[in-house]
Order: structure tokens, then sequence, then C-alpha cells
């Protein structure tokens, strides 16, 4: 019987593909340090600590791994995260289930993470992408995001398959990098914007069109922690799933940008019953982000467009109010919102959109939040430049929403 191979007897090689000049590396590899004694090409028996140190050498700026959960154990990684970070670079996790495809879940974590690596690469900075065999997912991967930077997909491709031979092995892999689109990460600056209308909440703000005829609404907000406590917000709606407007880049890091978007009903006090029902779905996202103002000071704050329930200002969620001053120690590690938002007299439509909440569906909302991956919530703050405290407050507030559900 053979014996396994190891980090010493094969290196870990990492396969390089590039956007072009300016552009930085995306390598593909396999799972470092992994144990796989069935392996159908042999066995491994790797060290964890000398594959990343060689990731390290390589250059890298941030590693995403596509491996389940259940695979960084059975191939004795579980530290493959930590030990990415003590080496100084970024770790991202989104899983893909093995010769699958993205499902939405990695869908949604993508607004946040696909932008933050196309900006690493444009910026000549260089991302490893692996899965545990370094062909099927971290391909497909590594080809979508040459697509999103403007390689023709049928290059991507054959880009990544120079690099990596047998690489994206399913027809739906390679459909899906067929079917991918240049990414729009244009950032709006005001100065190239047309403004057509006023403001329309409490903070300075104004509605604009650009060269192309799309209309977006700019708010001018007192800081650009304000602005970005708003963006991470968003982001984490985005991430359970919740609906809310579109968030754009912007020049200005006090600004923040929605498109702009046509409502059919801009009150909470206009829902049927089944559009009352979908906005308490997401009661738990509310109360998790302290999001005191869910339902808005009038009821305005939920509205329904192209037939679909949504939130359409996040601004009073996490550390500040919607009018930017510092929530401070009333934004702590306990959710007292989920009762907060039922039946506090001093938010009469929030009561009244979710205090009548059934118990089996205000468990439903919980759980929304309480199978969030804390790797998930932390990749999309970090991902949008929010601080370890804050990572580490939201997934303390998770853990508090699973206590009050028990």
């Amino acid at each position: 019987m053979r014996e396994a191979r190891t980090s010493r007897t094969h290196p870990l090689q990492i396969a390089e593909v590039s956007v072009g000049p300016g552009h930085g590396r995306i390598g593909i590899t396999f799972c470092p340090g992994k144990h796989d004694p069935v392996a159908s090409t042999g066995a491994w028996a790797r060290d964890l600590d000398a594959d990343l140190d060689t990731i390290a050498g390589w250059g890298a700026r941030l590693v995403l791994s596509l491996v389940e959960e259940a695979e960084l154990v059975a191939l004795k990684v579980p530290g493959l995260g930590a030990g990415v970070r003590a080496r100084g670079m970024v770790w991202r996790h989104l899983p893909i289930r093995d010769y699958s495809v993205p499902d939405d879940f990695f869908e949604r974590q993508w607004t946040t993470t696909g932008p933050e690596i196309r900006t690493i690469l444009r910026q000549d900075g260089d991302v490893l992408v692996h899965c545990k065999g370094g062909l099927g997912r971290a391909g497909m991967i590594a080809a979508r995001l040459l697509a999103e930077l403007g390689v023709a997909p049928p290059e991507a491709i054959r880009a990544v398959r120079r690099a990596r031979p047998g690489a994206i092995e399913t027809p739906a892999q390679l459909a899906l990098v067929r079917r991918t689109l240049l990414a729009d990460d244009r950032v709006l600056d005001l100065a190239a914007l047309e403004r057509t209308g006023g403001r329309l909440g409490s903070n300075p703000g104004g509605i604009y069109r650009d060269a192309e005829g799309r209309r977006f609404y700019v708010k001018e907000l007192e800081s650009p922690a304000h602005a970005r406590n708003e963006r991470i917000a968003a982001a984490l709606y985005r991430l359970a799933g919740a609906p809310t407007l579109t968030y754009r880049p912007t020049v200005d890091p006090c600004h923040v940008a929605t498109e702009f978007v046509t409502l059919e009903k801009a009150h909470a006090a206009q829902f049927t019953v089944e559009e009352r029902r979908a906005a308490q779905h997401w009661l738990g996202v509310h109360a998790w982000t302290a999001n005191w103002d869910a339902a808005g000071f009038d009821g305005d704050n939920q509205g329904v467009a192209g037939g679909r329930v949504l939130t359409l200002d996040v601004g009073g969620a996490l550390e500040f109010r919607a009018c930017g001053d510092p929530k401070g120690r009333a934004f702590g590690a306990e959710v007292a919102e989920l009762d907060r938002l039922r039946d506090d007299p001093d938010n009469s439509h929030a009561v009244r959109l979710f205090g009548d909440i059934a118990p089996a569906a205000l468990a439903e909302a919980v759980r929304v939040v309480t199978g969030l991956p804390d790797e998930a919530i932390r990749g999309t703050i970090e991902g949008l430049g929010g601080s370890a405290r804050l990572v580490e407050k939201m997934i303390a507030r998770k853990a508090d929403l699973a206590a009050r559900l028990a």
C-alpha cells in the first residue's frame, strides 16, 4: 500500500489566472492541509501550517474556501480559517456542495464578498480560491470572477482550464460561468448625476438620474461611520434574505445610495393580511439588527414594490439612530427589540404591524437569524469595513435570540 502524500513529498501547487494588466492573480488549489485516506488519486496527509505558509508566501490577500463545514471536519482542517487569519490574510467561507453550483444563500453572501474580491483584484492584489480537490467548485468560481471582471465567459473557461486542467467539472458549473455577466461595480458620483427630486426622509437627500436614465435616491449623512453602518445593516438584511432596497457604492463616504423604485404601497396600513404576515416574517431580522424604525415613524418604512413587501430604509439599525446619533449602550448583546417592536407604546406603528404575530410565526422569524453561520455574519460585516467588535456583538445577539427561542 502506498504511503499517504504529504506537504513535504508534494508541496502545494497553486495554479494562477489573471484578468490582465493592472490586476492581481486568482490562485486555484485544493484544500490546504487536507487528510483524505481514500482520495481517488491517492491518500493525502498534508500539513495545514505548511500549506498556509505556502499560500501566504504566494501573496494571497484573501482566501476563499468553498468546502462545506462537514468537509472541513472530514479533511481534518477545522482550524483552516483561524490559520489563514493568523497569517494576516482575510478568510471568506462560502460553501458550495461538491459537484454543485452556488445556492441562494451563497448568492446572498456574494453580494458583499464578490465586490470585496473584485476590488482586491482590481487593486493588483492576489486571491486564492480552493475547494476539496481544486477542480470543480474552485475552477467554476475562478472563471466566474474572470467573467465578472470583463473576460468573455468562453475565454474565462479556457484560461482556468489552461492553468488547471480538468477544472470546472460538471455541465451545471459550465453553464453558470457561461451565463455570468460583467459585474456592475460602478461607484456613483453625485457630481455626475442630475438631481430630479427632493428629500424623502429625515436626512438631507434627493432623487438623482444618471446618463442612462437610471434613478437613485441618495442620502447625505453626517459621517462616514453612519453611512457605513447603514450599508452593513442592508447587507445583513440581504444575508438573511429580508427584502430591502438595492444599495450602490458611492464616491463620497458620507453618501448612501439606493436604486429608486416605484412603490405600489407606501404604508403598512395599506397592507393586506397576507402582506402583513410577509412583513412579520422578518421581525427576527429587525430585532437582531436593532432596527427601531422597522415600521417607520408613521408606518412608512414598509412598502410593496413588484408585489413584494420590503423594508425601505435601514438607517436606524445597528449602532446609529436614523438621525445619526449613536445608540451607545442601548445597542448591546441582548435583543430586547424582539419584545419592544411588539409592545412598546412609544412605537405604535411597530406594535400595529408586529404585535399580533403568532407564536409559531415568531419562532420562525427568529430562526431566520439563528440559522445564519457565524462566518457568514463575519464576512458580511468585515467585507464592508465593519469592526471586529460589531462582528462579535452581532454573533452574541444571534445567540441571545436562540436562547429566547429555547
